[in-house]
């Protein structure tokens, strides 16, 4: 910890020399985080009251009284841990984009459903009744009708909470914030399991926009147990160099994944629509007159036995009249068999 405050200072001494405000607030900021002892305490409160013309001459004196408390540490190593972080750095990048694309998706697909869902079902059932005749294709729109039903019930379930724009730039800050705290691909082997408990419910958590609940992890994370990642407590070059391999694996695993989401039919269509209140207004008057449709299809077949056409069988149909005449036939034939069962 002293070298790495003595080397932000250094950065400070430095970027006043070169008068960047912005170097300077970063490595304020940075320093804020650590455990300060009084003489960098009054460091940084000189910076924040502007008071420059005191600050290098402090930091030169620091740098002087704790020079002894300076450890060597082997330039590949800290090479190595370099090379980690900005790998991790990376993966956080690409685990917010996964989490906001499979988001994105999901409430999409709850809309579709809540809006559209019962519409649709009805019409899969009107598309079955039509194919009554048919047994094959009567399978099939029976298939896909519970294909749907089980689709749409599980869409419902996982519906998201509903969140106004400001809420959601809340819940996308906290969310990225915990995840840094807990992502399992980053933390030592101690706390891997950890976190991945964690993470796996700031996740589903994410992707229904539980706003409560993901608050409630992020302060779990910040008020108990540090999970201790690889690159802020490991100096140990081989266990650094297998963890940048196994890094750079996921890595690539996440990229497919994002780019496998990207190609989704609901996130191709979300980047198409500009309204999408208008888009699900047209696509239910769509539906709409296709149920009706249906509705008129049957109701064309239904006049056959008002016409007096009875009984339909391979292309040939038969009269009510001449299916009394079979009848009435048959009847006798049964009265004549029963005659000469009966017992004397």
């Amino acid at each position: 910890m002293p070298n790495t405050i003595l080397k932000r200072l250094d950065i400070i001494k430095n970027a006043v020399a070169m008068e960047d405000d912005e170097l300077i607030a970063m490595q304020v900021a940075k320093l804020q985080d650590l455990p300060l002892d009084a003489k960098v305490t009054q460091i940084l409160a000189l910076i924040s009251t502007k008071r420059f013309q005191y600050v290098i001459q402090l930091i030169e004196q620091y740098k002087h009284d704790n020079s002894g408390v300076m450890v060597f540490q082997d330039p590949q190593i800290q090479g190595l841990k370099l090379e980690l972080k900005l790998l991790e750095n990376r993966l956080n990048e690409l685990t917010d984009t996964q989490a906001d694309l499979e988001r994105q998706i999901n409430e999409f697909n709850s809309e579709y459903m809540q809006r559209l869902g019962s519409l649709i079902e009805a019409i899969l059932k009107k598309r079955a009744e039509l194919l009554s005749d048919d047994p094959v294709e009567q399978q099939e729109a029976k298939q896909d009708y519970e294909n749907f039903e089980r689709s749409y019930q599980q869409q419902i379930k996982d519906a998201p909470q509903i969140l106004t724009p400001k809420l959601q730039q809340q819940l996308k800050a906290a969310y990225r914030k915990a995840s840094r705290l807990c992502h399992p691909d980053k933390l030592t082997d101690d706390f891997k399991t950890q976190g991945t408990e964690f993470f796996k419910a700031l996740s589903e958590a994410y992707r229904h926009q539980d706003l409560p609940r993901v608050l409630e992890i992020l302060h779990t994370l910040e008020t108990g147990t540090t999970l201790s990642t690889v690159s802020d407590s490991i100096s140990d070059k081989v266990i650094l160099q297998s963890k940048i391999a196994a890094l750079r694996l996921r890595i690539t695993e996440l990229e497919a994944a994002v780019i496998a989401l990207q190609a989704i039919e609901s996130y191709e269509l979300i980047q198409l629509i500009d309204d999408k209140e208008a888009y699900f207004e047209q696509l239910k008057t769509q539906l709409e007159a296709e149920y009706e449709c249906l509705v008129q299809e049957l109701e064309q077949l239904k006049p056959k036995a008002d016409e007096g056409v009875f009984y339909e069988s391979h292309g040939s149909e038969v009269s009510q009249q001449d299916w009394e005449v079979y009848q009435a036939m048959h009847k006798e034939d049964d009265e004549d068999e029963s005659y000469w069962q009966d017992e004397f």
